[in-house]
Order: C-alpha cells, then sequence, then structure tokens
C-alpha cells in the first residue's frame, strides 16, 4: 500500500503537544527539588535550615495533651517552738569537809594535849633507828592532825595529814600513837581537836 506524502500538523494539535511537554517537564521539577510547596522533611529542606551548632539550643520536645508545668512553691516555714527550760537541780551537792568547830578547852586538857604532841618526835627517831640513819635524814616536816575524844575519854577518827613531805612510815606511826591516847571524859559529849605540828631533828 502506497503512503501519501508527510501533511504537517495543524498549529492547534502541535499547541497542545507543546503544553504537554511544558507541562510534564515543570511536574518533574516540583518532585526532583520540593517546590514551593514540598516535603519540609526532605533531605534539601532538612539542610536549608540552621544546624544545632548555629544556634545552640534544643527546642523541648512536647507531646500532646501535656499541661504545662506549673512552678514549685517553696516550703512552708513552720513557726520554731520555744525550747524547754531545764530547771536546775534541787538535789544538795555534798559540801566538803569542814574542820571542826574550835570550841574553848579547859587549861588543863590543852596541857596534856601538848604533852602528848611532844611525844610525836619520837616516830621520827624511830624510823631513823629502824633505817639505820640519823633522824635528820628522815623527811618530817609539818602535819595537821585530827581526832575525836570520845565520852569515854578515848580517841577515834584519827587524821594524819602532810603539810610538807613526810616519810610515809612517820605518818603511819603517828596515826596509830595518837590513837592510843586517852584523855579525861569531855563534859558535853565527843570534843573534836584539831592542831598543827612539826617535827625535829632532836630526841
Amino acid at each position: 500500500m502506497t503512503q501519501g506524502p508527510h501533511r504537517p500538523l495543524p498549529r492547534a494539535a502541535l499547541a497542545v503537544t507543546l503544553g504537554a511537554t511544558l507541562l510534564t517537564a515543570s511536574l518533574s521539577f516540583a518532585a526532583g527539588n520540593g517546590g514551593a510547596g514540598g516535603d519540609a522533611l526532605a533531605p534539601k529542606q532538612m539542610q536549608a535550615g540552621p544546624s544545632l551548632l548555629e544556634t545552640g539550643k534544643v527546642s523541648p520536645a512536647k507531646l500532646e495533651g501535656d499541661r504545662p508545668a506549673k512552678g514549685v512553691s517553696p516550703a512552708r516555714k513552720l513557726p520554731a517552738r520555744p525550747e524547754p527550760k531545764v530547771a536546775a537541780s534541787e538535789t544538795p551537792t555534798a559540801s566538803p569537809a569542814q574542820p571542826p568547830a574550835k570550841v574553848a578547852l579547859p587549861p588543863a586538857l590543852q596541857q596534856q594535849i601538848a604533852a602528848r604532841l611532844r611525844e610525836l618526835n619520837g616516830c621520827r627517831v624511830q624510823v631513823a633507828r629502824d633505817k639505820h640513819v640519823p633522824p635528820a635524814q628522815v623527811r618530817a616536816g609539818a602535819v595537821l592532825l585530827r581526832w575525836t575524844i570520845g565520852p569515854d575519854g578515848k580517841v577515834s577518827g584519827v587524821e594524819v595529814v602532810e603539810q610538807t613531805p613526810v616519810d610515809p612510815a612517820v605518818l603511819e606511826c603517828t596515826q596509830q600513837a595518837i590513837t592510843k591516847w586517852t584523855f579525861p571524859v569531855p563534859d558535853n559529849g565527843p570534843l573534836p581537836i584539831e592542831r598543827h605540828y612539826r617535827f625535829h631533828a632532836g630526841k
């Protein structure tokens, strides 16, 4: 079958074909570059925005339905309670031992006490003999003597307190000697006595 000579397309058909070609090219460009109304998550769109290094901020994620955060109110201060007052203890404290009250002694009793005190120097001599040394080498200075004359005239509660260095053997001898003393019976019951005494080197 013999074909006839090629006839050119009418102008109207050529215009339609050209328009369709331009429309197809326009849609292809929009799909590849995101276009004005393209997807915001497309790689090119994400790269177009500022980076984290540029802003230095990360916006907080917010979930739907979350209530806005409320500030925490400071804790309420409780009123200070007064400290209970502690009353001072009413328990009486033990007072230090007081020396016996001085009582006027009869002259005869005072003479007896003075004579007995002179006998105490024999303790220093006795200790020196036991140690085989002269009495001057035995320490025996001043002492405070306390004792009580009982209703029967016997001595009790003997105390020998050294006021200067005294050999312990001399102190013991002195206490034993005073314990053996006897005096006239006091008129008004037990009679406390206190005397100071100093040993000497001679007999």
